[in-house]
């Protein structure tokens, strides 16, 4: 109906309009079918020439079909934005009603053109499908359990943390031996003691008969004697490849012996590159030097710099070992250049290359040296293995009538580890014959496969996957392989191409999320190693399986031998810019919908305008600094991301990009964002550095943007569009929001407008008062109010009130309206003079009080395994800072109330007196514990700590300081103390401290300190700094021990320094 009402009120007549909205309609209900057929197909297209022929036309016009709709609804908001505040005669004589008749016009021939050759392809398919029987299928379309987790198998031979660690990553199964070969031929002695069971205590060589390994010749210089292996190389540097094929475990055995600590401390400098299917010499090189310390150097300049800055490097590093993972062919060319400074570094040195490709192994072996062959586990093994994934928790003895059709599945997976996942996955999906019988006859196992031989049980679980997830997944392929799919990113890419289909009430995002939790539980993608929580990446032989679906569709241009085929709609570009520049004219960009540059292309394009069906344009890391004025002439542009960029402003026009969905300049120099950005009113996601960032909070109208998912920080301001009501209604905001400048808001009925009660997607609120000025009466009255009207949706998870002069906490601070808290900050809040629970206070006051004036529940059934209805069950970190009239925690600060809490930091409350210091112990999570300059302190009962607090602040406390040295008693877990100002503690006795966990000591400017049981109680401390306590005379002040540099190290040091 909205289609024929804009068709209509572009001019044309009534009978016309009907026809062409039938039209449309008609073609827009072809899709699904045609999509259907799409997925039918390819279950046969590798069977059959003129099918896959005919699959590839088919794919082609419903993309053809699709941009034809989406260019209507396109122009439609288009005019819809542009006449919104224009007058009637405004509207007849606007520039994009003129635009609309003549885009009407011109489709009504393609709109039935399209049709006609969608009609008579899928008709030509549908006769080809029925033929070959495949349009009766009906693929498995179950969903997997999300929560089950395989089980890797047993490895013999380990200790029960080892063994422990190994299942949960599912690495290593059955490769001891090999393990054990190839740290031999680095030249790393064996300790006889640490022989995997396999080995039978005898050593093992290359090729002794090891069932997954074939015969590879013990390297010269061996000596022969039992438990060692000592190699006399000719040259500094040895090379020695590890080749199988793909998904047989080359990688996972790489790092296996990169992580062995008898490894870690034969080699002086361990150094790890993913070399991939591009062989970038330069870029290799550059990742070497950065992994050896030394001065900084520019990673900018030629390879002759880099080469010769690798070579004086090496002068001065220990023996190193380097893993170049994942060779291909095309390094043979380079590889006497690329190996030419490293030939000549520290002797004793190792390089490790894993590799699918024999002639690789042959052409980077030195002399010395001989390929090792990796073959899949033995059959036993990987049988063992192949239960596990297939069967997940279940009892494969259960079903003796499936081991039988799965153990004639497992024969043809070549003793794939990766192969046995993906498959096993596949057939766990459902314990029934008819299903596993399915794959067991499917047609892709009798196939010729000239890689290997495992791609067709890649293949089956692609074929399994919902239709949607299917599109997603092959889209994948136009990244480079070992591409990092940021989690969110992909995601928001996904639904900018329209492949995420609506689900009920659920966002696309979330939905897209379920699809990526799909494709991960399959193992088709797998957590990136380098950002384990935040993004994932596609094993080589996935990739290959997904290009062998995708060939028409996606397109990496690495080289320039090969073409880009015209029905390509998404293309990463990897070659420079010089060479694109060479090629000419590039035929059918305006097909494409997805064009990605890879990092440090120099943009110099004049062709953006005919990228007409462009929804995805990356451009992050580029070299520009301006984006191009025919940018803004891609009306269907969803993703733009300029991130990692120079990009200083945009342009202009850019804010006509209504469809626009997502802006990303994180990392960019943008500096500023324009007014006009709140015509983009399908934005979605916004991605900005600081200063741009700062400006959007104030631009007035943001509330224009109700589909925003992300604002970062809003300003109130006096100007219209900047009122707080401006919020109301974007509920789709998540994560993290400032509100700040709320001295503006005046009223509990105007704070309210926010409606902050509906934003159900929001973790993190910041509500910042200052800047709004007036009186401190005034104040008072109307922050109770404004706070009060602030409401949070009852998801909330971390609340932070800065700058708040009212003085009591609001009727909604209770935990049954904020049942998801984690973290709560009071900072700057200088009327408040206790804290309270509103429904504690209530009950405080009805007479429910201990004799020691703390708050009890009720005796009649109010307590539930210790923790009061009136708790916080999930708070679990408290910070309250600058609270200058504060005086008492006492009703607050209980075990009752914060049954959870993990963390409490108590900072320059300069009037608090009052705290249940000897009811901490209740606190049986507490870990952090800080308190400083709370000068008032009076503590009439001493500090009594629970054994799970692991750091320790006192600072400037006045008679809290008294609870030391006894408090410190059974704490088995401390790994941080630190005291300063403390006058009145005289010993601090480290030998008698419960915990040898101590990594870090501070002790400043307590006067009376006179002991700490003697330097032999430091000599384990790794972080030590001892000053200013004139009566210590057991150690020479000032003392420093600098020795934490590991991780925990720094976090430990971080809690020190934070402060503000």
């Amino acid at each position: 109906m909205e289609a024929l009402q804009w068709i209509l009120s572009a001019g044309t007549n009534f009978f016309e309009g009907i026809q062409l909205s039938n039209d449309l309609v008609r073609l827009q209900a072809t899709l699904p079918k045609a999509r259907m057929l799409i997925c039918r197909s390819e279950w046969g297209m590798f069977k059959d020439k003129q099918l896959a022929k005919l699959l590839s036309h088919l794919k082609d016009t419903t993309y053809d079909a699709e941009d034809l709709l989406r260019q209507l609804d396109d122009q439609e908001l288009r005019q819809r934005i542009e006449d919104a505040d224009r007058s009637r005669a405004g509207q007849l004589l606007s520039s994009s009603l003129n635009l609309a008749k003549t885009y009407i016009r011109g489709s009504k021939a393609r709109i039935k053109e399209t049709q006609e050759k969608l009609d008579k392809v899928v008709v030509q398919i549908e006769g080809m499908l029925n033929l070959m029987g495949l349009m009766s299928v009906e693929p498995s379309q179950i969903m997997p359990e999300t929560s089950s987790v395989i089980s890797a198998p047993e490895v013999v031979g380990r200790d029960g943390e080892r063994n422990a660690l190994i299942e949960m990553l599912g690495v290593m199964i059955g490769r001891e031996a090999q393990r054990d070969q190839v740290i031999e031929l680095l030249g790393v002695p064996l300790t006889r003691g640490r022989r995997s069971a396999g080995s039978n205590g005898k050593r093992t060589t290359a090729g002794s008969g090891v069932a997954s390994t074939s015969r590879a010749k013990q390297p010269k210089g061996n000596n022969g004697r039992a438990g060692h292996a000592e190699i006399n190389y000719k040259s500094n540097v040895s090379v020695i490849p590890i080749v199988g094929i793909g998904g047989v475990g080359k990688t996972t055995l790489a790092q296996y012996i990169y992580n062995d600590p008898r490894v870690k401390n034969h080699f002086g400098v361990m150094i790890w590159v993913c070399v991939s299917d591009f062989f970038d010499k330069k870029r290799i090189t550059k990742e070497i030097i950065e992994s050896i310390p030394w001065e900084e150097f520019n990673p900018s300049c030629s390879l002759n710099a880099l080469q010769i800055e690798l070579m004086e490097r090496l002068k001065m590093c220990p023996k190193f070992l380097l893993v170049l993972d994942d060779v291909w062919p095309n390094a043979n060319a380079d590889w006497e250049a690329f190996y030419a400074p490293l030939r000549r570094g520290p002797e004793g040195s190792m390089i490790l290359v894993t590799t699918r490709c024999p002639v690789v192994a042959t052409r980077v072996t030195t002399s010395n040296c001989e390929p090792f062959h990796l073959e899949g586990l033995p059959t036993d093994v990987f049988w063992d293995f192949f239960k596990k994934c297939a069967f997940g928790r279940n009892d494969p003895e259960s079903y003796p009538h499936l081991q039988d059709i799965g153990r004639s599945i497992s024969t043809r997976l070549c003793g794939s580890p990766l192969a046995a996942k993906t498959l096993g996955r596949l057939l766990s999906m459902r314990l029934t014959e008819q299903h596993w019988r399915t794959i067991q006859k499917s047609e892709l196992w009798e196939l010729r496969h000239e890689e290997n031989e495992i791609l067709p049980a890649l293949q089956l679980s692609y074929l399994y996957l919902p239709e949607e997830v299917k599109r997603c997944f092959m889209f994948c392929s136009m990244f480079p392989k070992d591409y990092s799919f940021e989690r969110d990113k992909i995601v928001d890419i996904w639904v900018a191409e329209g492949f995420v289909a609506p689900e009920g009430s659920m966002r696309s995002e979330d939905v897209g999320i379920s699809y990526l939790d799909e494709l991960r539980n399959r193992f088709l993608f797998q957590a990136d190693p380098k950002f384990p929580n935040k993004a994932y990446v596609m094993h080589d032989l996935i990739h290959d399986m997904a290009v062998s679906f995708s060939m028409d569709e996606c397109f990496v241009m690495q080289d320039l031998s090969n073409r880009m085929h015209s029905t390509v709609r998404h293309m990463s570009i990897e070659v420079d810019g010089e060479s694109l520049t060479r090629m000419g004219d590039i035929q059918h960009f305006n097909k494409l919908h997805s064009l990605r540059f890879r990092i440090g292309f120099d943009v110099e394009i004049t062709w953006f305008n005919q990228l007409s069906n462009i929804l995805y344009l990356s451009l992050k890391g580029c070299k520009l600094v301006k984006l191009p004025e025919s940018i803004c002439e891609l009306n269907s542009l969803r993703y733009l991301d300029i991130s990692h960029s120079n990009v200083q402003e945009l342009p202009e026009k850019l804010w006509c990009l209504y469809s626009l969905q997502v802006l990303d300049a994180s990392r960019s120099s943008l500096k500023t964002i324009h007014q006009d950005v709140t015509k983009l009113i399908n934005l979605r996601q916004v991605a900005l550095p600081a200063g741009a960032s700062q400006a959007l909070s104030k631009v007035s109208g943001l509330g224009n943007l109700s589909c925003l998912r992300n604002l970062s920080e809003f300003i109130v301001g006096k100007e219209i569009g900047r009122g707080i009501g401006e919020l109301k209604f974007m509920n789709q905001l998540n994560g993290r929001l400032a509100i700040r400048s709320l001295g503006m808001v005046g009223r509990e009925e105007e704070a309210a407008e926010a409606k902050l009660v509906d934003k159900q997607y929001l973790k993190e609120l910041v509500l910042h008062w200052r800047g709004g000025g007036g009186s401190l009466k005034r104040q008072k009255s109307s922050d109770n109010g404004v706070l009060k009207g602030l409401r949070p949706n009852s998801r909330i998870e971390c609340l932070k009130i800065l700058g708040f002069d009212g003085d009591t906490l609001p009727s909604w601070f209770k935990p049954e309206d904020l049942p998801t808290l984690r973290s709560l900050e009071l900072s700057y809040c200088g009327c408040f003079q206790s804290l309270s629970i509103p429904c504690l206070a209530d009950r405080t006051q009805a007479g429910l009080t201990g004799d020691d004036g703390t708050q009890h529940a009720s005796s009649s059934g109010s307590h539930n395994n210790g923790i009061a209805p009136f708790a916080f069950t999930c708070l679990t970190a408290l910070r309250v800072y600058r609270c200058i009239r504060l005086t008492n925690l006492e009703q607050f600060l209980i075990p009752e109330t914060l049954p959870s809490i993990k963390s409490i930091v108590l900072e320059y409350c300069v009037n608090l007196k009052s705290i249940p210091v000897h009811r901490f112990l209740g606190f049986v999570r507490l870990q952090d514990l800080k308190i400083q300059h709370c000068r008032k302190l009076e503590c009439p009962r001493e500090m009594v700590l629970p054994t799970s607090l692991r750091r320790l602040c006192i600072v400037r406390c006045n008679e809290l300081e008294r609870s030391f040295p006894a408090c410190l008693e059974n704490l088995a877990s401390l790994t941080l103390l630190q005291l300063a100002y403390c006058d009145s503690v005289k010993c601090i006795p480290l030998n008698s401290i419960g915990s040898n966990m101590l990594k870090c000591l501070v002790i400043s400017n307590c006067g009376e300190l006179s002991s700490i049981g003697g330097l032999q109680g430091l000599a384990s401390i790794q972080h030590v700094q001892l000053s200013w306590c004139p009566t210590l005379t057991e150690v020479q002040q000032p003392f420093e021990k600098k020795e934490l540099r590991t991780e925990e190290g720094k976090e430990l040091l971080k809690f020190l320094q934070k402060t503000d």
